[in-house]
């Protein structure tokens, strides 16, 4: 099983040592970003097909209630809200960038119903 290099690159967003210290590797942070992926894996797949754009805001929008949870989460690590805000600012600006590519990925293997 290979990784995928976005996948390597949130890996070393939130193993660097700074965020270790800072207890960055947190289940309610890992849930977001599934849960971002997943939905916009649905959107993406959605007949008829959304602007890419749109899929992945919606899919940011869809999952508030996570990302409210990640930041009690880190806030509760000792996290300032200046640093939450920079390391979620991070986290949606990779998933804004691979979620282009993961759309058109999702969209030629889609199967036929």
């Amino acid at each position: 099983m290979t990784m995928r290099p976005e996948f390597v690159l949130l890996a070393a967003l939130l193993f660097s040592p700074a965020a270790k210290a800072q207890g960055a590797f947190d289940p309610p942070v890992m849930a977001y970003v599934l849960c971002v992926t997943d939905e916009t894996k649905k959107l993406a797949l959605e007949t008829p097909p959304r602007d890419k754009a749109q899929v992945i805001e919606n899919a940011l929008s869809a999952c508030g209630d996570l990302e409210a949870q990640s930041r009690k989460s880190l806030s509760d690590h000792g996290l300032g809200a200046a640093a939450i805000e920079q390391r979620l600012a991070q986290l949606k600006k990779f998933l804004r960038q691979t979620a282009q590519d993961d759309i058109d990925r999702f969209r030629v293997n889609r199967t036929p119903n």
